[in-house]
Order: structure tokens, then sequence, then C-alpha cells
């Protein structure tokens, strides 16, 4: 019936267009476009009443009153890892613009395991079929079949094994009360066996149950039942279900943040795998290997393990894992970010994945990320070929999630091409979702008739027509609910907030600010519950955050401030939103949840600090808003509008600080950006009598030290000490005590030359340096040079309970972890050492580090994310603080200023802020380094006292 309504729908729009298509292409361009939105109006009209769908809803929600989304949902699936469970990979991603192998990954394999069925005598057809429906992605079929089967089926052992396919069959479909309970029912039926004799269900059971638990947020649990899982594959000799077990357990540890025992068991897998003849299940696994490698952030390495596995397939001469191994290679190459040389070679893989492949399951997914690509590289005339040529492929698909995604994936990519050319018009568009839709409903597939309705709001979103695109957009949000997905109700919020708003910049003026806000608060809740997840688990996210995840919180706080008179209240959430955005960015950078002991700022300041105050800075499209928070003072707020780009200006004053020979020009972009964030301030600062200013910065600000601002006389460091925070919280701060102050300095002056380091060069005054911190009278332990190696600073720094470590080498701080390290005279100490290294767990040390100094040159890059890599550092080295460099060092001007600096650390009423302000005072007064270029780049970061 429900086929028999689209095919009306379909005769419905021929009756309607006939006999105006001559008039229409008589129109003008605009005209015409006018026309095709009407049309598609009373196609979705039309479409609502005749296909009339059942809306799930989860009856405990509250009423909704506002939803959001991202206008491009298509990254979330460039790179889906087959050693994701199924619903694992769908709880982290939208439906797939560069999309993976599709629903059948690894969950297949484990669900219906072929050493389990061989042992059971009744290997009933209902049971294949559901097998069937679950790799083509229709789910709720295959529920129905299992349910049956098991009521018929009296075998305690094949109902344990029903129990568990049901389970996983449930976990797609968003059922996880009831796939939690199958699974628990299948191990009560097993308990009353004995083990021994049904080791390869147990497997299965465990492998299952680690699926569910790592998609609920229990990565403890999960892992532990990975472990049980690949254990008892090792007892059955099923080297590879054992190994995608234990690539699992590398997906539980990175949710876990642990970084080191992920790579470890990675690096033992590629032992392990080596050893084994060539054959599809290690080129299976080498894929399986490679792509949790690129999750894990090691690039190099899942470049050469999907590169093995290409040259296995092709050894063994197999087209379909040919082509999965350069579809992966594909994916690897391609990220959000990329620059056009990767975009190409990426590409290139995807061509090579169309042509290998020999079915339409492989084939779309290359030809849709080809799309893409095609499109980002404005190949326009590629793209218009291919877009007919996917679209006629798509109907060879079989029934289920897998063809709905392609459909979503193409309309998507159309949408992206209407940006350019008037063709494909937006009845084509939506005649494609509308078919998925009715697929969707079919298939009783709520979270991908979210997707589509969603998708089909946002095409009513960019027609301006906003009653039908919020419709879509609250039955797209009502079915995420109905199946707890708050991954993609986030995406709906956001969606709805824009609409809200009717796509304009003030919607005080011309929309609903208040329902705007609700959905963008919404959208930020969600977050909030789901960022760990999406960072730790989803490669995509760390590369798109920019454009996937912060967009919905500068929105929040740019709506939350756009009243004439902004309440304490908005203020506050406000506030609260710009601490969050920052921890997020700092997770992002991390790939890992960030937890400490904490307390809020404004604690600190009211009642242990009050001398100091707080500068919140975001930058919103062409203004920026600022937040003052004085000590036992209300909140204020104000908003500079600069006719100039404030990104333009920020550059400007950035390249000129690191010019000895720019005077003036530093001086005039210095005081651009004083008159912004300070000069309308100055007034309350020096009624409260604040001494000391804590800027929690955004964007390209946080290049800019704060010291080196001009209010037209004097530097902001003549007037103010200064420091930098992340948000709201820092770690319980504590003045240092000289007298029993302890501080580890390690030294490099010639770095080595090998293929891990290369290009840093000599630094002769880094010896000079620690000798005249030594002159200061501190208790200084040193290693140098060709003995600063990470084992001896391991051991030195567990010797004894350290206040400071002072790292005088070469060091950078990139724009992700990777590329964030410290040389040693044996190579790199990267970041993801830096927890171990530093932890005081088990070792001698019984506190950690209060400040953490890194001086040398390249200390720091001129990338805004400088300031995460400093921080970054901080949070694995467990300090309190760092200082650190925003450009590179003059080599020489280090040791006068570290002399000084170490003078007054630690003495009665000099905080760490004001040491630093005090040797940054000494530089300017000097006629060889008063330029900004020698003592401006010195931030201090985390704790100021």
């Amino acid at each position: 019936m429900a086929r028999k309504r689209f095919i009306f729908l379909c005769h419905l729009y021929t009756f309607l267009t006939w006999g105006w298509m001559v008039r229409v292409k008589k129109l003008a361009g605009k005209q015409r476009q006018q026309f095709w939105y009407g049309i598609l109006a009373c196609l979705t009209t039309l479409l609502c009443i005749l296909v009339s769908p059942v809306v799930a809803r989860d009856v405990g929600s509250q009423e909704l009153t506002t939803s959001v989304v991202a206008s491009d949902f298509s990254r979330d699936l460039e790179n889906l890892s087959p050693n994701l469970s199924p619903k694992r990979r769908e709880a982290l991603t939208t439906p797939p613009s560069l999309v993976g192998k599709g629903a059948g990954g690894l969950g297949i394999e484990l669900a219906y395991p072929s050493n389990v069925k061989s042992q059971i005598v009744a290997s009933s057809s209902p049971e294949q079929a559901a097998k069937n429906l679950y790799m083509t992605g229709r789910f709720s079929q295959a529920v129905e079949l299992l349910q049956q089967a098991y009521q018929t089926n009296g075998d305690p052992v094949e109902k344990a094994v029903i129990l568990s396919n049901l389970a996983l069959n449930l976990h797609q479909l968003g059922r996880i009360d009831e796939a939690t309970k199958a699974i628990e029912d299948a191990i009560a039926i097993l308990q009353k066996i004995p083990q021994s004799s049904q080791l390869p269900v147990w497997a299965q059971i465990w492998d299952v149950k680690g699926n569910l638990e790592l998609a609920q947020g229990k990565a403890q649990a999960a892992l532990s039942s990975w472990e049980t899982a690949a254990s008892l594959y090792q007892q059955l000799k099923d080297s590879d279900k054992a190994i995608l077990a234990q690539i699992n357990q590398a997906q539980a540890l990175q949710a876990l943040g642990l970084y080191r025992r992920e790579i470890s068991l990675l690096q033992n897998l590629t032992k392990d795998l080596q050893k084994q003849p060539d054959s599809l299940a290690k080129a299976a696994s080498f894929r399986n290997l490679g792509e949790a490698l690129a999750l894990a952030g090691d690039f190099p390495q899942a470049q050469k393990h999907l590169q093995q596995s290409l040259e296995i397939a092709q050894k063994l001469a197999s087209p379909e894992t040919i082509a999965t191994a350069y579809l992966s290679l594909g994916n690897l190459d391609y990220i959000p970010g990329s620059n056009t040389k990767q975009k190409k070679t990426a590409l290139a893989y995807y061509e090579k994945a169309a042509i290998s492949s020999t079915t339409a399951t492989s084939k779309i997914p290359a030809q849709l990320n080809r799309l893409r690509l095609l499109i980002e590289l404005e190949q326009w005339a590629e793209a218009q070929a291919l877009y007919p040529e996917i679209q006629s492929q798509i109907t060879n698909l079989p029934l289920g999630r897998s063809a709905i995604y392609a459909q979503v994936n193409l309309a998507q990519r159309l949408l992206e091409m209407r940006q350019k050319f008037s063709e494909p018009n937006p009845e084509t568009i939506a005649k494609i979702l509308a078919v998925a839709r009715q697929q969707a409903q079919q298939l009783q597939d709520v979270r991908s008739e979210s997707f589509v309705l969603g998708n089909l709001g946002h095409l009513y979103e960019l027609s301006q027509q906003w009653s039908i695109a919020q419709d879509l957009t609250k039955q797209a949000l009502d079915l995420s609910q109905s199946i707890q997905a708050p991954d993609i109700a986030y995406r709906w919020y956001w969606q709805m907030g824009r609409i809200l708003c009717q796509g304009k910049p003030h919607c005080d003026q011309s929309g609903d600010i208040t329902g705007a806000i609700a959905a963008y608060q919404q959208a930020f809740n969600s977050l909030q519950n789901i960022r760990g997840d999406l960072i730790a688990t989803n490669k995509n996210v760390q590369f798109s955050f920019r454009e996937t995840v912060e967009p919905v919180y500068r929105r929040l706080v740019d709506l939350l401030l756009q009243s004439s008179t902004s309440s304490q209240e908005n203020l506050k959430q406000a506030r609260n939103v710009i601490e969050a955005l920052q921890v997020a960015k700092l997770q992002n950078f991390l790939q890992q949840a960030c937890q400490d002991s904490k307390l809020e700022l404004d604690q600190v300041i009211d009642s242990q600090d009050q001398t100091s105050a707080v500068i919140y800075a975001i930058i919103l499209n062409d203004h920026l808003e600022v937040i003052l928070k004085r000590p036992n003072k209300e909140l204020s707020h104000y908003t500079a509008s600069p006719q100039e780009k404030i990104q333009d200006v920020v550059k400007l004053l950035y390249d000129n600080l690191q010019d000895d020979s720019a005077y003036d020009e530093v001086k005039d972009y210095g005081q651009q950006v004083y008159n912004w964030l300070i000069q309308p301030i100055e007034k309350e600062l020096k009624e409260s009598n604040i001494k000391n200013l804590i800027f929690v910065l955004d964007g390209p600000l946080r290049k800019i030290p704060m010291a080196s601002l001009y209010d037209g006389q004097q530097y902001l460091v003549e007037k103010y000490s200064v420091s930098l925070a992340l948000g709201l919280q820092v770690r319980e701060p504590k003045p240092l005590n000289r007298e029993t102050m302890k501080v580890l300095a390690a030294s490099l002056t010639d770095p080595p030359e090998n293929q891990e380091v290369s290009g840093f060069s000599r630094l002769v005054n880094v010896s000079f340096e620690v000798k005249e911190i030594k002159k200061t009278g501190l208790a200084v332990d040193w290693i140098a040079d060709q003995e600063f190696t990470t084992k001896n600073f391991n051991k030195e720094l567990n010797t004894a309970n350290f206040d400071v470590v002072h790292l005088a080498t070469h060091g950078l701080f990139g724009e992700n972890r990777e590329n964030t390290f410290v040389v040693t005279a044996d190579g790199k100490l990267k970041i993801d050492d830096f927890d171990q290294l530093f932890s005081s767990e088990g070792q001698s040390r019984k506190q950690k580090i209060d400040l953490l100094i890194l001086s040398a040159c390249q200390t720091a890059t001129g990338n805004d994310q400088a300031v995460m890599g400093i921080a970054g550092t901080i949070v694995q080295a467990g300090a309190s603080s760092a200082i650190a460099s925003l450009w590179d060092l003059d080599d020489e001007a280090s040791v006068p200023f570290m002399k000084e600096f170490y003078q007054h650390l630690g003495q009665p009423n000099i905080s760490r802020a004001e040491a630093l302000r005090l040797a940054q005072q000494s530089l300017l007064k000097s006629d060889k380094y008063d330029h900004p270029r020698y003592w401006g780049p010195y931030v201090l970061v985390g704790s100021w006292l």
C-alpha cells in the first residue's frame, strides 16, 4: 500500500507539472526557482498526508520547544571503522557522506559465527534469513524473525545464540534496554550449562555484551567483556575473531583515555598478524587494525597496515577486498581540513575502489565519496556527470539502512551542487528523500527516518519555507528522542534554532529568540553528554570540530548576549558556555576527557585573591563579546564591533610582534586590540584595585600575548600581571614557597639528527640559562645534553618531589597532540607520554608539579592551537600551570629573562604571574631587548598565584 501511495504521488507530480514545463523554461532563474519550491511544498504536503508517518515519541520526555543541526551532515561516516560494533558506528555518525563499509561490520561476524552454527542441529532458515536481513540493515524484520525463532526453539544453547543475535539487532534500532535484557537472558541460560562445551557461544555473548556496554558509555565494563571474549576465541584457536575482539578492546581503551595501553595492544596485534599466512581474513584484520590505528591518531602506521591489506588482497586477486582496502585508504587521506593534495590522493583511491568493486554495495560508497570530493575540489563537470550514475546505481542496493543512507548522502551532495547550479532542482532532491523515507518506514527504522526527515527539513530551511522546515525538523527530533539518540538529536535542535531565527544573525529582530535560545540550549546539553564519546571514537569529529560542534556553542553565546540589557542569568549562562567550549576544545585536542580536582575562578578571586579580575572574550562573526568578572561583583558585559576584521588586525599584530624593527606597528595594532578588550573597563579595574588580569581567550586572540597590548602610553605588562585560563575552573591554586622549592632542569644543546627529530638548530645558551638559575640560590637538579634521555629524565623526576620542572630544549606545540612534543637526546618526548611520565601514582613522588617551564626556540607555533598544546601539556603532566612561548624565542635573550624570573619566583607576596611580569619588564627596560619580540612571547597558563 505504501508503495502504491508513492507511485500515486509521482504520478500526481507528473500531472501537476505537465503543461507547465514549456512555460517554466521561459521563466527567469529566480522565478524558476520559486516555481520549483512551490511544487516542492505541494509534494511534501501531500507526502505527509499520503504516507502518514507514525512518529515514535518518548512519553517521558518533556514538551519540546526547539531543536538544532549542522547544515552539513555529511562528514560523519567518512571513516567508518569495521572494528566497531555496528550500533557503535551508528551512534557516533550521521548518514554517510564519505561512507565506510555500510552496516556489515564486525558485529555480523560476531553475532552469527559459523563455528557456533556448525554445532547447532537445527540451523533453521529463519535464523539464516535473520542474518541476511541484519547484513542488509533490515533490523526490525530480523528482530521479528528472531523473536519467532526463540518462541519455537526448545534447545537452550540455540535460544542463547538467538538472544545474542536479537540483542545485536535491537541495539541497531536503539532499543538498548531490550538489547541488554536479551543478552542478560542469554547469559542466564548459559550459566545453567557446563561452560567448557559451549565456549563458542560464550565468546559470542561476551562480544555482543561488550558492544552494548561501550555504546552505553561503560568503557571499563566493555573492556572486561572483550578481554573475556578474546581469551575464549584464543582457546578455540580462532585467531581472526580473537584479533577483532582485541581491536574492540583498543576502542574501549581509547574511550578511557588509556592511549599508551591502546597503542601497545595494537602494536602487539601487528606482530601476531605478521606471523600468519596470507589470507582474506588476514587482509581484513590488517584493514581493521589500520583503521583502529587511525582512530588512535597513529596515521603513518595506519597507512602501512592498510597498504598491507591492499597488497594481500591484490596477491589473492579478490576484487571486493581490494575495493574495501582502497576505500579505507581514501578515508585515511580525506579528513575535514585536508589540503588539496590530500583530497586528490583520496579521490584517486576512491576511483580505484569504484573500478575494483563488482557489487553496488561496495561501489556506491566509493562513488559517493568521489562525488563529495569532486564538489569540494570544484570539479563541476565530473560531479555533474557522476551524480546521475550514482542515482541509477542506488536502485541496485538491497533494501536496508545502507540504501537509505546512500540516498540521504546523495541528497546532501545535490544540495551542495545547488549552491553553484540551478540543477538539480529541489523537487529532484525531495523525491530522493521521499523514497528514502518510504523505505525507512517500511523497515520501521526510526533512526533512518529521523535522518531523512531532518534532511528534508534542511531542504526547506534553505528554501526559507520556515513553517514546513520547522514541522519536518520537529518530526525528526521526536523520532531521535524516541530512540534516545542524542548524537543526532543535537543536530535537529541546532537546525530548529536556525529555523526559528529564520537564518538571520540578529534573531531578536525577526525571529523567535526565546525559542531559538531554548533550542540551542538543548543542543548544547546534548553535546555536553555525548562530546566525550564523539571525540574519543570518531576521527572526523576531531578534525571537523569547528564545523560540527563549535558553532553550536558560539551561536548560543551570541543569542544569550543579543539582548541590549543582558540579564545576570544570561551572562552567567553565556560564560558557562564559553568555558564549556574551551574544555571541549582541549578534550578535542587531547582526544580524551579532562578530569581533575578544580575550583571555580569566581571562588578563587572572591575569597583568595581579590586583586585579580577575569576577562572572557569570544569572537562571534564580525564582533567581539567580552564579559568581565571582578571580585565580589556582578558580571558586566560589553560588545566591540570594529570596522576592521578582527582576524586581520590580530594577524598583523602577531606578525609585527616578531619583527624587532616594527615598533610603531606593534603599538598601533596593539592599541586597537587594547581598545576592544581593556579600554571599556579601565574605570572598573581601577575602582576594584585590580593588579592581575586573567584572560579566557578565543580563536586567533590566543596567539597574542596580552602583555604586549598598548594603551597609547604603556604596554599592559607595565600596569598588570597577566595569565591565561581555559575556563571557569582551575586546579586548586597555591603560592610557591621559595624556602622549600625544588627545581628539576633539563637542557639539550645539540638536538639529535634522526628520522624522528630533524631540522632543529643548536641551542648554545641553554647551559648558561640553567647555570644562572642555579646562581639564584634555589635547589636545582640538572640533567644536561646527552644525559637528557627520556629514561634518565623519568628516573630523576621520581627521585624527589619537584615543584618546578624546567625544560630548556626544543619543543613544538602543533595543531594536534601528535605534533606536540619536546626534544630529548634520544628523540621525542610526546605529549601522550607526559601523563605516565609525570604521574605520581605508584612513584616515590607524593605531589604534582606546580610549574612546568618550556624554554627554548619553537616552543609553540603561530597556530592558535598553540595554547591548546600548552594546556594539554599541563593536563598530561598533572601540573597546575606552565610557562611557554607563542613564537620562537631568542636563545640569547632567554638567559637574562630566566635569571630575573627565578630571582622573584616564590618570594613572599610575589605570585608566579608577578614574577613573570617583573622578568618581562626587565627586558623591556633594556636597550637591547626592549621590543616585544624578546619579552612578549612568554605566557603563563593555569594557576597564577
